[in-house]
């Protein structure tokens, strides 16, 4: 048996020992491959002081593309913090300090993520908590969030539960490709 390319080219493919077809594979993750097409952001809420019960991070998906959550970075100071993290779907309209999702290729850096986000967040009520963190004094977290995706106009949020003198958070994220 004979196996062509298809194309017409004439390029035949290679078997091993055992009638097996010989490939050669390259992966990428899919944020990888949403950063080498445009689509991969960083929001970072900067070093902040904020209040218990704030909002340290707050990310909302203004685009009909889903945004999926890949890592989440919380950075404690000086006490040990407890952090909750949020979903949520509520019309809102969130305050603070305005984040802009940086895209994460240089390429891509003049298009700005289809989103809104917020440092130092008063306004919104809490969404659904789906994670709880403690850090340390000083300590980073770094927080797989693989399998969140949010939808148009739904929302995450980090919140710094106990009182601190600073810390932050840093979230980054892709939008969905449906190649």
């Amino acid at each position: 048996m004979i196996i062509e390319d298809g194309k017409g080219s004439g390029k035949k493919a290679q078997v091993n020992n055992e009638n097996e077809l010989v490939t050669r594979s390259i992966t990428e993750s899919e944020i990888e491959h949403a950063s080498i097409t445009g689509g991969a952001y960083v929001w970072d809420s900067t070093e902040k002081d904020i209040d218990a019960g704030d909002t340290m991070l707050f990310v909302q998906n203004t685009s009909e593309t889903p945004l999926i959550l890949d890592v989440g970075t919380i950075n404690g100071s000086n006490v040990i913090c407890t952090w909750t993290i949020h979903t949520g779907a509520d019309i809102t309209a969130p305050s603070g300090t305005t984040v802009s999702g940086v895209n994460m290729n240089p390429k891509f850096r003049s298009v700005p993520a289809d989103a809104i986000g917020y440092a130092d967040e008063t306004a919104v009520a809490d969404g659904d908590i789906v994670g709880r963190i403690k850090t340390a004094i000083s300590e980073t977290k770094v927080i797989n969030l693989n399998g969140f995706i949010l939808e148009r106009n739904h929302y995450v949020q980090f919140t710094q539960v106990t009182e601190s003198t600073s810390g932050s958070v840093v979230l980054r994220a892709h939008y969905a490709n449906p190649s």
